[in-house]
């Protein structure tokens, strides 16, 4: 635990030295294969591999679990789109992600928000009310 705290320290500092860019779904996508090749996963604890793609995706997702569980209404999408359930982990997020990008990768080279939104609204669907 104390190493994926470490990556994800690294993660984040690297980040505020480097200029503000917007990321593909390309680049996430290597960031986030490295992340899961190398996650080792007992009981709720994860624990990332070493390295700056594996920490980028990991900081990344983490912002995007923070925007999935907030909710515009009660009841209502959250503002991706998707109605992704508390329970999930940023893990199951990643696995979305990459999931939806492999099996769309001719369409990556957009902003990664871009296809997140894609794939989260895939993965987590919103069922009508009723």
């Amino acid at each position: 635990m104390r190493l994926a705290f470490y990556a994800l320290v690294a993660a984040v500092l690297a980040l505020l030295g480097t200029p503000a860019h917007a990321i593909s779904g390309k680049e996430l996508l290597r960031q986030c294969e490295a992340l899961e090749k190398g996650a080792v996963l007992k009981g709720q604890s994860v624990t990332i591999p070493a390295g700056r793609d594996p920490g980028e995706c990991w900081a990344y997702m983490s912002a995007v679990q923070d925007f999935a569980g907030t909710v515009e209404q009660e009841g209502g999408p959250s503002i991706l789109g998707a109605c992704v359930p508390a329970e999930t982990t940023r893990l199951d997020i990643i696995r979305a992600f990459t999931k939806y990008a492999r099996m769309h990768r001719s369409d990556l080279d957009v902003r990664a928000t871009a296809i997140i939104i894609q794939a989260l609204s895939q993965a987590y669907a919103c069922r009508p009310a009723g």
